[in-house]
């Protein structure tokens, strides 16, 4: 009797891996980290068909192809991701955290005011979200200058 007991267990074993791997494979969920104002690329298993994101705010979506999408740290905090494949099958359903990259990065603290240095190697003013609004004003004016000035001398505008 303990000889059919055991085959009767083993198959119910590899019966309930086998429903576990299908499942895995119908929906992948990860936390995911990316730094603010920078890109990490999610490769999906099968085409995409739709995508939402809990908060547009947090993060955005760009769409590289059907397997392929790129998600882009807009402001600090978390939201989720869910992708969706033919059939409504979910393809990834996961949180997305958006955290600072402070890697060559200097904070300068003056009582409540604070502002942000990138330095590689020559430190230059850095704006980000929770600096003074005096030294993000102004640096933000003077990166939106320059990018006006990039834009209109560019060979295209000639």
């Amino acid at each position: 009797m303990a000889n059919p007991l055991r085959r009767w267990i083993a198959a119910s074993v590899i019966a309930a891996s086998f429903m576990g791997s299908a499942m895995m494979a119908d929906a992948w969920a990860e936390d995911i980290q990316v730094p603010l104002d920078m890109a990490a690329p999610v490769r999906l298993s099968a085409p995409a068909e739709g995508i939402a994101v809990g908060n547009p705010s947090i993060i955005g979506v760009s769409v590289q192809n059907e397997r392929l999408i790129f998600v882009t740290g807009r402001a600090y905090g978390q939201t989720n991701l869910v992708v969706i494949g033919r059939g409504g099958r979910t393809l990834f359903n996961g949180r997305v955290m958006v955290t600072p990259d402070e890697s060559g990065q200097v904070t300068v603290t003056r009582g409540v005011a604070t502002e942000r240095l990138s330095c590689n190697p020559i430190c230059r003013p850095r704006p980000d979200i929770g600096d003074s609004v005096t030294s993000f004003a102004a640096v933000d004016e003077q990166v939106n200058r320059r990018a006006t000035a990039a834009q209109t001398s560019g060979p295209a505008n000639r």
